[in-house]
Order: C-alpha cells, then structure tokens, then sequence
C-alpha cells in the first residue's frame, strides 16, 4: 500500500513540475535547461515569435541542438529569415543537418565524398567527424566510419531507427560519450 500511495505521490510531482514548465518564461526555461520541454514546444515559440523575435527562436534552436535534435531544429531553421544573426543560424542548422544526411548516404554505400567543402563547424561533434571525412580522414569498415584524430578515436554509424551514432573514444580506447542525432 505504501508504493502505491508513494507512486501517486511522485507522479503527483511528476504534473505539478510539468504545469510550473508551462507558466516558465523561455529564457527561464532555457538557463534552467529544459531543452528537451522548450524543443518539444517548438511549434509554440514559432507561432508566438515568427517575424517578430529571431534572438528568441534562435534560443529554441539551440535548445533542440543542444539535445542533438537536428530535425526538429530544421523547423526554426525554416523560419529564421529575417535577421543577419537568424540566417547565419540557420545556415549552421541545415548543414549540420546535411551532414547528417550525407553520413547516412556514405554508411549505406550511397555516396562517396568528392570535392564537397561544407561551412567548418568546429564546436560539435557531428561537424568534427564530417570535416575529417571531407580530408580523407577515415575508412569505412562493417557500415560504419573509424576516424582516428587529436588523440580520439571517432566510430560513426547508423542506428536501428535510421539516425547518426557517433561514439568518442579516448586514446586507450575507453568510452568518453555516445551521442545520437535524429
């Protein structure tokens, strides 16, 4: 009886913390780092903010990217038209959104990098593991992409449900992080 009662207890709390979320402002919600509520609400913040607040759909950008949610930040990339600061935002949404895109055609075979120079996007993994494959930097084995590069060994594939996989190892080969994209 008593896990029950404490069972409704916390999924009490559970709803309570969820409405509080929705009475929170975005920059409130963003600097308590709610990225996955502010990305899920996406299509609030773009009615809301569409034409009029770039800084502040920029912000619900970065959120999804910071969850490594790269389609649903091609939704605010679609709409980030009318300052300079939103543009160059959404150029560096859509291509690491290409990117992704031609990791998934070069893993199944699809694709084999030419004289492709994308923008250098230095501050995320996905960009890191790409800018070494523009340079030749890899070989393929077994569906996936091994890149050895600044004491790091990157493993690249796609996962069961058709997303990008970049696994981080440190120079004795131990596990540092495992991001998805989707």
């Amino acid at each position: 009886m008593k896990k029950i009662i404490a069972f409704f207890v916390l999924l009490n709390l559970v709803f309570a913390a969820n409405k509080n979320l929705k009475n929170m402002d975005l920059i409130t919600l963003f600097k308590g780092q709610y990225y996955s509520y502010i990305c899920k609400n996406r299509w609030k913040y773009i009615n809301k903010y569409n034409n009029k607040r770039e800084d502040l759909l920029s912000i619900v950008a970065y959120a999804c990217l910071k969850k490594r949610f790269l389609t649903p930040a091609f939704d605010l990339a679609k709409v980030l038209t009318v300052t300079k600061e939103g543009r160059a935002n959404a150029t560096y949404i859509t291509t690491l959104f290409l990117m992704k895109k031609l990791l998934i055609q070069i893993l199944n075979g699809d694709l084999t990098i030419g004289n492709l120079n994308l923008p250098i996007i230095k501050d995320n993994t996905l960009g890191i593991v790409f800018y070494q494959i523009e340079h030749n930097n890899y070989k393929l084995q077994d569906k996936k992409i091994i890149i050895n590069f600044n004491n790091k060994k990157f493993i690249t594939y796609i996962s069961d449900d058709n997303n990008i996989v970049i696994e981080t190892y440190d120079k004795n080969n131990n596990l540092i992080k495992k991001e998805f994209y989707w």
